[in-house]
């Protein structure tokens, strides 16, 4: 059921399944729309896929999750924010560091059938990170 369903994306979030890969992918609609500020497309195996291949290009990272609420609004729908922080795999070690938030919609079958992303920062600003040198000693944990 409800509940069901929110706990499991809960659990997805306490793994961080956006940089470490883990997620419960039978969460998704086979055909799910997956979209964020750059590009959108339908397809859950594509989206498992692409969450595999981020982790090759993030040498560290640092995930706190600010909000995870169950809107109450028809059909089903949970919105997340996230502090994302990452040390990308590149000679300069560049930093991404931004709030990222996701809207998880929920279709008729129980499954997450739209996933939207957004950035709280200018996507231009948040392309321009990556060419940034990172800071003398890299990405630090928080302890």
């Amino acid at each position: 059921g409800r509940e069901e369903a929110v706990e499991r994306l809960r659990a997805d979030y306490d793994r961080a399944y956006f940089i470490s890969g883990e997620v419960d992918a039978d969460l998704y609609e086979k055909d799910c729309l997956f979209a964020d500020p750059f590009a959108s497309f339908r397809g859950r195996d594509r989206f498992v896929n692409n969450l595999s291949n981020l982790g090759l290009f993030v040498s560290k990272s640092d995930c706190r999750l600010l909000s995870f609420e169950v809107t109450g609004e028809e059909p089903l729908t949970v919105r997340t924010r996230v502090m994302v922080k990452l040390e990308l795999k590149l000679p300069w070690n560049p930093v991404l560091a931004w709030p990222w938030g996701v809207e998880h919609v929920y279709g008729d079958g129980g499954r997450i059938a739209e996933h939207t992303e957004s950035w709280e920062i200018d996507p231009l600003e948040g392309v321009k990170q990556v060419f940034r040198k990172g800071p003398p000693g890299g990405l630090r944990s928080r302890k």
